[in-house]
């Protein structure tokens, strides 16, 4: 049987894995480098704020809002204060406050709106009020500060800003003292924090959720005085800080605060990343992943704000929190060497987060992408059975099926360039398998396919099988593992033609080289005809187990003959063939052949033919054409 012929009967027929992340920097304004990441749409609209170089926000900087949509930034222009963007949504609209920090007056901010090219004070926002957030309805929550606070609890009023140019207060336990920053996507959730003040000083903070305006207070965080919700998802589910700090001064060096997070009536302290000392969480999507930046600083009296309006630090690091893990984001990238993400503002229900980072000793704003893992759907014999052989044996050619094993457009099956002593490659297009600790010979890949040679195993139990994608390069990504069950023969023969009933021609060939099965078989293909009484020839198939002499697995076979070992039977149409050899199919890997005599006696048609090895048949439904 020609090679290329097995070849094509083996192409395709017609745990939690670490994130990652691809990043684009959203690059600077003239004559302002220094830029950051506030906030995100849905749809990976950007909206954030440039500076001068060292220019801060906090000590009245210049800065210029920016909005970032389709691969385009766009200047907001010059304003008299600094224009701090929190909100934009997939229609290009953005909301955000001017910023006016004064260390005796207070805190002073207005809000504003950028829409078709023009920004303008927001009218549907209460003066001196901060919006946060912003939902494609037009649905912003606020925190209006009162003239004399000192921050954005002292003095303060939440209100949930409605898309019709109006404002609703969110009461609270205090009645009107209350502080939101953060709603859901469809905007029937606001996030924040109750306070109690007391003669001008932050008695207790209690975080809390507005549910289409109802409130509700959620748990305190043990071992820290305060808290508050910083984000909501469409579930309730929230993200925030407890932390303790001393709002007498504007700096505690006693203050410390850790991300948490909210979620039916509980919270869980999400600590920080290794080294860091605090944390702050700032936004959650639907999936309930949580970002924000984990700091050995200590906090300040902006807190959790401080990735908003302070200049980027190289004691930040940018955090996302998923499946119960918090990572360091800069550790997730598949691309953009050099970068160190210091805080992550916000997050989409797509995944992608947007924050502030320094590459080349600037700060830049950040778009991060999440790279698709790989999935393994199934791991089946290379026969493709219906119904499927779903265990693997020692040098049997197996077939998983997934997405993302490599790029759209790559088929790769191996060449003789790719072999090494006759052995196959076990990376193949940057693609690898792994059995255990393993990586096995590849003889396929494909975006969705790969067809491999599973190595020396036990006889029973299970051998976790991944697939390891960018194989040999610094951003590898392994699947989750899938535990495939052991066995010592998982015996499948091969065809021509592979129907969903699972009734399909064995792959055969005469001792001529014609090709055996029914008139027809493939129209416009090769010419078949149906075996005959006496005839010898040659079927071939997988996991048919170990042999004498052995198979050096993943390994071309050797010209000769080489049996297999277990004992076997095969019949046709029910009747036992006469079988002169069964065993490695010279020059191939993990292919068996068994060359037999077709019985006499046996009616014109699609007769049954199985495989027994060891006990164990092959699947029903491989039939050969007789005449």
């Amino acid at each position: 049987m020609q090679g290329s012929r097995i070849l094509l009967l083996l192409l395709p027929i017609c745990v939690y894995a670490q994130p990652k992340y691809t990043i684009q920097d959203l690059g600077s304004l003239p004559n302002m480098p220094s830029c950051t990441g506030t906030a995100l749409s849905q749809s990976g609209n950007v909206a954030g704020y440039c500076s001068p170089a060292g220019g801060s926000v906090l000590f009245g900087g210049a800065t210029h809002g920016f909005l970032y949509s389709n691969g385009v930034l766009t200047d907001m222009g010059q304003t008299s204060k600094p224009t701090v963007p929190t909100g934009v949504n997939d229609s290009g609209l953005v909301v955000g406050t001017y910023v006016n920090i004064n260390l005796s007056a207070g805190v002073a901010v207005a809000p504003f709106r950028f829409q078709n090219g023009n920004i303008q004070p927001d009218a549907g926002v209460p003066s001196n009020a901060a919006p946060f957030g912003l939902t494609n309805a037009g649905q912003s929550a606020a925190t209006q500060v009162l003239a004399g606070g000192s921050n954005f609890f002292i003095k303060s009023e939440a209100y949930l800003v409605t898309g019709t140019g109006t404002s609703t207060p969110l009461l609270t336990l205090k009645a009107s003292q209350g502080a939101a920053f953060g709603i859901s996507p469809s905007g029937d959730w606001v996030a924040g924090g109750a306070p109690n003040v007391i003669a001008n000083q932050l008695a207790s903070l209690t975080p809390c959720l507005w549910q289409n305006g109802t409130f509700q207070a959620l748990p305190l965080v043990s071992n820290f005085n305060y808290a508050s919700a910083t984000g909501v998802n469409d579930s309730g589910m929230a993200s925030g800080m407890g932390f303790t700090f001393n709002f007498s001064a504007l700096e505690d060096p006693h203050a410390s605060g850790h991300a948490v997070l909210f979620n039916n009536g509980a919270v869980t302290d999400l600590g920080t990343l290794p080294v860091d000392l605090n944390s702050a969480a700032l936004g959650i999507n639907n999936s309930g992943t949580v970002v924000g930046y984990s700091t050995t600083q200590t906090p300040d009296i902006s807190l959790f704000t401080s990735a908003l309006l302070e200049p980027a630090s190289a004691s930040s690091h940018a955090f996302v929190y998923t499946n119960g893990v918090m990572y360091n984001l800069s550790n997730l990238l598949v691309n953009g060497p050099g970068w160190q993400l210091t805080a992550a503002s916000a997050i989409n229900n797509a995944g992608q987060i947007v924050g502030t980072g320094i590459i080349q000793q600037q700060q830049h704003a950040f778009l991060l992408t999440p790279v698709t893992p790989p999935t393994v759907n199934s791991v089946v014999g290379a026969g493709l059975s219906v119904p499927p052989v779903n265990s693997l044996s020692a040098n049997g050619l197996f077939t998983l099926f997934g997405t993302g094993f490599a790029g759209a457009s790559v088929s790769q099956n191996v060449t003789s360039a790719d072999l090494t002593n006759n052995a196959l490659p076990t990376n193949l297009a940057n693609t690898c398998v792994q059995g255990g600790t393993t990586r096995w010979g590849l003889i396929f890949v494909s975006a969705t396919q790969i067809n491999a040679v599973a190595d020396p195993l036990s006889t029973s139990g299970t051998v976790p099988v991944s697939v390891i994608t960018n194989c040999g390069l610094p951003n590898e990504t392994p699947t989750a593992p899938v535990n495939v069950t052991v066995a010592a023969e998982t015996p499948q023969f091969l065809f021509d033609v592979q129907n969903p009933s699972g009734q399909n021609e064995v792959a055969a060939v005469e001792q001529s080289g014609a090709q055996v099965g029914p008139v027809g078989l493939i129209p416009g293909g090769e010419t078949f005809t149906p075996a005959h009484a006496g005839d010898i020839l040659t079927a071939y198939g997988v996991g048919w187990g170990t042999t004498m002499p052995a198979a050096v697995v993943g390994s071309l076979a050797p010209d000769g003959t080489a049996n297999i070992t277990a004992p076997y039977t095969l019949t046709v149409g029910g009747t036992t063939a006469v079988v002169s050899y069964a065993g490695l199919a010279p020059t191939f890997a993990g292919l068996y052949q068994i060359n037999f005599t077709v019985p006499s006696g046996l009616a014109t048609g699609n007769q049954p033919i199985v495989l027994t090895v060891d006990g164990v048949p092959t699947p029903t439904g491989a039939f050969l054409a007789v005449h």
